[in-house]
């Protein structure tokens, strides 16, 4: 991410008037700085002789209404970079692929989201830093012209302070980053207690490990090294503050000796100094706020190029609802771990789906099925392969579009809280009511009526009851149920088995589920059992009997 683009985007002229606004500023304050001097020397003034008071109103006020529109235009700007840039970050999320935002995981998403409040403050820092940068210059040149020797000095003695305060500075950012990484952790375990608070509950020993062992122990090394390196700054800080003593001590008591200084000259450089105190001060502000927003741009960036964005939908390709059959063909895919080691490799796929089937996938854990069940639904993309719909070839991309028509209930499925499909959930909705009483949500089901979504809070099987509702609202004719029956009490489970499915079918649904319950094999078309990353057996029903082993080739 380029943030100087979006702050262009943003404003067309905003560099423009950056350096417009800069040098006015400067020119205001530079004027009143001459303005002092002049009448602290007895000099009379370019402009207004006569009237040295009107002079210097003339320059307050025009300070305060450059100082004043600035303000204003950096309220509208830094509101509207911070929003740009959090959904810039937004937009790159919910165009990724899964596989990356996987791998990436919430923390740093949720890190680099908050790392946009401190870029929001660059233009404003952008100014300051124009217009301390022309103030400085225009004050050291006025002492140059006042005594080269006398201006040289302090510029040379200014320059060597700030070496000072910049090394020191370095010394800190890698400080800094050693935080930030130590808050990811933090996140990490504080998601982990958050999400399996249950869990944590139930054991006196995870609960005191995840907490001394990673939580405390975390904060502890973080406030260590926050007080190390807050230590450092206010050091620095001080340094920076009483070098501005040693400057004044150096005109005071060497320049008159060594640049021959007259007392009203001395009197010059010294209020010339004390102007320059506040925008050395915001310049000096300014390499800190670099190093934050330096850090946030590399957190920022690593966030962009982790999160690979997916290809833009054909919306040309083949309608799922026109399909007969799906075939994966020698499809692999493969896990790696972080040195790039093959973890577990999905061998060549080769399996078909045909128009109005009903089949049931099985196998142990880690045997390949919620890979499968990945690639099918496109959060997956195979490493080599090729798919054909209606036994034509499609490119990825195109399959990708064609996913957009199946359905799909995931074993850990997240029930969203807002009716983000708006769906109709009255009932007047006839499908909506028949679906209801079907699946034994008659007097259980309750619907906010001023958001329009159903009330989530319900036992797991009466959650994945209500996300199969929601699910054929959506009516796609291709439904994936990964594990859905696990949850059912036996009254439910027999139903989902016995009536649910067919009648699904007869509503011209292809359906794919997950499932261990064996008893209910033979209802199904075919059972597809993985093992150890490949396809060990496809028995077409007739066959459910003998359970005939059928390699896949």
């Amino acid at each position: 991410m380029n943030v100087f683009k979006v702050f262009k985007q943003r404003s067309k002229y905003f560099y423009l008037f950056v350096l417009v606004l800069g040098i006015v500023s400067s020119v205001t304050y530079v004027g009143i700085l001459m303005f002092l001097n002049m009448a602290i020397s007895g000099t009379p003034l370019p402009v207004l002789n006569e009237y040295p008071g009107l002079a210097f109103v003339a320059l307050i006020t025009l300070s305060f209404a450059c100082s004043s529109f600035f303000q204003n235009y950096m309220v509208n700007i830094t509101n509207g970079i911070l929003y740009s840039l959090e959904l810039s970050i937004v937009e790159k999320i919910r165009r990724a692929k899964y596989e990356s935002f996987e791998k990436l995981g919430a923390e740093k998403i949720y890190a680099a989201i908050g790392d946009t409040r401190i870029l929001s403050r660059v233009p404003e820092a952008a100014v300051n830093l124009i217009n301390s940068t022309i103030t400085i210059f225009c004050a050291l040149a006025y002492l140059m012209w006042v005594s080269p020797i006398g201006g040289i000095s302090v510029l040379v003695l200014m320059g060597i302070l700030m070496l000072i305060y910049l090394y020191r500075n370095n010394m800190i950012e890698r400080d800094l980053n050693k935080v930030r990484d130590l808050q990811d952790d933090y996140y990490s375990s504080l998601r982990e207690m958050l999400d399996g608070f249950k869990e944590i509950k139930m054991s006196e020993q995870r609960n005191n490990n995840l907490y001394e062992k990673h939580i405390k122990r975390n904060r502890n090394q973080s406030e260590s090294l926050s007080n190390r390196t807050s230590k450092k700054y206010v050091t620095n800080e001080l340094l920076g503050t009483y070098s501005w003593y040693v400057v004044l001590g150096v005109i005071m008591f060497v320049l008159p000796m060594i640049a021959k200084l007259d007392a009203v000259q001395t009197t010059v450089f010294i209020t010339t100094v004390l102007f320059m105190i506040s925008p050395i001060a915001q310049l000096i502000m300014f390499f800190p706020f670099y190093t934050g927003v330096k850090i946030a741009m590399e957190r920022i960036d690593k966030i962009e190029h982790a999160l690979e964005e997916l290809p833009p939908l054909q919306r040309n390709s083949a309608d799922a609802a026109a399909f007969t059959s799906l075939r994966f063909e020698n499809i692999t895919y493969k896990y790696t771990n972080e040195n790039g080691e093959v973890t577990f490799s999905l061998e060549p796929l080769n399996v078909s789906i045909h128009n109005g089937e009903i089949i049931f996938i099985t196998g142990g854990n880690g045997s390949g099925k919620t890979t499968f069940i990945n690639l099918l639904t496109g959060l997956y993309t195979p490493l080599s392969g090729q798919v054909y719909i209606n036994e034509k070839p499609v490119s990825w991309k195109e399959y990708l579009a064609f996913v957009q028509n199946v359905s799909v209930i995931f074993s850990n499925n997240y029930m969203f809280q807002r009716n983000y499909d708006e769906h109709d959930l009255s009932d007047n909705n006839k499908p909506f009511a028949y679906f209801r009483r079907m699946l034994n949500l008659d007097g259980i089901l309750r619907i906010n009526s001023q958001q329009g979504s159903a009330v989530t809070k319900l036992s797991k099987g009466q959650q994945k009851r209500l996300a199969l509702l929601l699910s054929l609202m959506e009516n796609k004719p291709l439904l994936v149920l990964d594990e859905w029956a696990a949850e059912q009490d036996p009254q439910n489970r027999n139903y989902f088995y016995n009536m649910w499915l067919e009648e699904l079918r007869q509503t011209g649904k292809t359906i794919i589920a997950v499932t261990h319950d064996d008893d209910y094999y033979h209802l199904a078309d075919r059972v597809i059992k993985f093992n150890y990353g490949r396809i060990q057996s496809d028995v077409n029903q007739p066959e459910l009997g003998s359970y005939d082993i059928v390699q896949n080739n």
